[in-house]
């Protein structure tokens, strides 16, 4: 075949790739989406086949137009794979030793069909994602600048969450306003869990699945998530990906930057898993089947890691069946600190640049913000615990035993920083108590993780500033090492935008809302720390104070510099320095 023949074959075998993909993503939009007739899901069951045949006639027939067929089978080995697995079923079932009729067999499922088109539409979405993924790599090497990549990512995952979230099969009504569905996206998205809408009885188990996936989804960061998959596929990353991730990761060595991204995948999945079994051994026993007991136990494992705040518990851990059960509030804590160290802070702890071996015993030698994020930790958590204790001794706290005071205490104080669980009632909390949780819902947790807030290293390097400047010291210095300066700015004016974000929103709430100024305060507070805790207001407020709050959800997400560099068109950096004059401050 001539050349041109083969761009010919090329052009038209893509777009009806691209025709039969939209149809197959519409297939089960529409069948899982939508409440349909049997006869019609059989129809859609049949179209979704069709689409599979064709997706595996496409790579045979860019193998075949290929000029080095064995780069091309190497490039795609992955799609190749899972065709020669289908290809292996299909021979195998015509011998009657069928691997799927075989797994239906073992979970004892009646229908063994049900299998195939299960694992068809799964191939179709693993196609279409697969596509996706190598134009990512097109993304990171466009012009944009990698904070503006970042937003539209995010931007991206909310839309996408919120057009899922209306689809009738997602609530149990079959109906949701826009923006309780956007703000509900949002929530999830920027892993806060405030909720206009209960997630428990509101929405149904396609509804819920949603909100997981886009709470992990923004949990991970939706660039990061996508171009882990995009190295898997393509074999690597170049320079300027490299450097662009670099932007967007904060990572200091550029060559670390695939592995890392591996790291932080495996990390996540492999601490959400087990979490997950620790969750449902806890809780097994409380339901009726191994399904829902295990989608209880992900969905929670899921949402404490990524810092999401969100449960399937109409009371959220308030529910009598987990208040008191100290196994799954302890596997929950734990989830939460692991997720608000932050990723960087997890793999430096385990680094091999952390172990020094001595006469058989390991030390570590940590850097300098690994140590701040694990000393703050403590120190925020056992500060939390002993003044939530105190202060709220013949408050929320009154009736329950010596030990439950102080676990639960231990709980909030865990929680507060980031995740939004709550086992008490926070609109009964007591003024000093909501103060205190002001503070820490604004300080939030580690940087680089699932966490909010202004960062736990922020506060440090501004606290060590200030204490600089009062003793007159040249350079703001932390453990015999100096902060740079260009990190004490951006620390200043992290905070700064965050207090005149937060002010701002409070002062709009404050003439919409007909609402209490410490609930409000509380309200923006949490939103901003993707924190998710509530005095109760939330479900109340009206249209244009929840369109403020998903911004600042929003905001707090990505961060108060990333949304101004986003927004803002940056100048060249002047290469000269203007005359100086002094202004008096005092």
């Amino acid at each position: 075949m001539s050349d041109r023949n083969k761009e010919v074959l090329n052009l038209i075998s893509k777009i009806i790739l691209i025709i039969s993909g939209v149809i197959g993503i519409g297939s089960i939009i529409i069948e899982y989406g939508f409440y349909i007739s049997r006869a019609n899901v059989r129809t859609l069951h049949y179209i979704s086949i069709g689409v599979v045949v064709v997706f595996i006639l496409y790579q045979f027939i860019q193998l075949y137009i290929s000029k080095i067929k064995l780069a091309h089978l190497m490039q795609h080995k992955f799609e190749y794979f899972v065709i020669s697995f289908i290809i292996i079923e299909f021979i195998l079932s015509l011998l009657n030793m069928s691997m799927i009729r075989r797994l239906g067999a073992a979970l004892d499922l009646k229908d063994i069909t049900f299998l195939y088109i299960v694992f068809a539409q799964g191939y179709i979405l693993l196609g279409l994602i697969l596509r996706g993924l190598k134009y990512n790599l097109n993304i990171l090497q466009s012009q944009l600048h990698p904070t503006r990549i970042f937003i539209l990512s995010f931007l991206a995952a909310i839309i996408a969450g919120a057009l899922l979230l209306m689809l009738p099969a997602s609530t149990v009504s079959r109906e949701i306003s826009f923006v309780d569905a956007l703000f509900t996206s949002t929530s999830a998205v920027c892993v806060t869990g405030l909720i206009t809408v209960d997630t428990a009885t509101y929405f149904t188990t396609f509804g819920q699945f949603v909100i997981m996936m886009l709470f992990q989804i923004g949990g991970l960061g939706l660039m990061t998530f996508t171009t882990f998959f995009a190295i898997f596929l393509a074999g690597g990353l170049g320079i300027r990906e490299r450097i662009l991730l670099h932007d967007l990761m904060n990572e200091e060595n550029i060559g670390a930057i695939t592995k890392v991204l591996v790291y932080l995948l495996i990390t996540t999945f492999v601490i959400e898993i087990i979490g997950a079994a620790l969750l449902y051994e806890s809780i097994r026993y409380k339901f009726d089947s191994f399904f829902e007991a295990g989608f209880v136990s992900l969905f929670h494992s899921v949402s404490a890691f990524c810092n999401a705040g969100f449960s399937l518990f109409t009371l959220n851990l308030m529910d009598t069946s987990v208040q008191h059960n100290y196994f799954f509030l302890t596997v929950i804590t734990f989830l939460i600190i692991l997720g608000g160290l932050g990723f960087p802070t997890i793999l430096g702890f385990f680094s091999q640049k952390s172990l020094r071996t001595v006469f058989g015993k390991i030390k570590f030698k940590l850097n300098l913000q690994t140590t701040i994020v694990i000393y703050m930790t403590i120190i925020l958590v056992i500060t939390g615990t002993v003044m939530f204790y105190f202060l709220e001794f013949n408050s929320t706290l009154s009736g329950l035993s010596f030990f439950d005071k102080w676990f639960q205490s231990y709980f909030q104080s865990v929680t507060t920083r980031t995740a939004g669980f709550n086992t008490l009632d926070i609109s009964n909390l007591t003024v000093p108590t909501s103060i205190l949780f002001l503070f820490l819902m604004f300080v939030g947790a580690g940087p680089g993780g699932t966490a909010g807030g202004i960062r736990v290293t922020t506060f440090v390097i501004i606290v060590a500033s200030v204490w600089s400047i009062i003793r007159e010291q040249r350079q703001v210095k932390f453990k015999n090492r100096s902060i740079p300066n260009e990190i004490v700015v951006r620390a200043l004016l992290k905070m700064f935008m965050s207090i005149m974000f937060i002010t701002l929103l409070i002062f709009l709430l404050t003439i919409y809302e007909d609402k209490n100024l410490l609930d409000i305060m509380f309200e923006c507070f949490s939103a901003f720390g993707t924190v998710g805790l509530s005095r109760g207001i939330t479900p109340m407020l009206t249209v244009p104070g929840k369109i403020g709050i998903i911004i600042l959800m929003f905001i707090g997400r990505i961060g108060p510099l990333a949304f101004i560099y986003g927004v803002v068109k940056t100048k060249e950096k002047l290469h000269y320095d203007l005359p100086t004059e002094n202004i008096s401050i005092l």
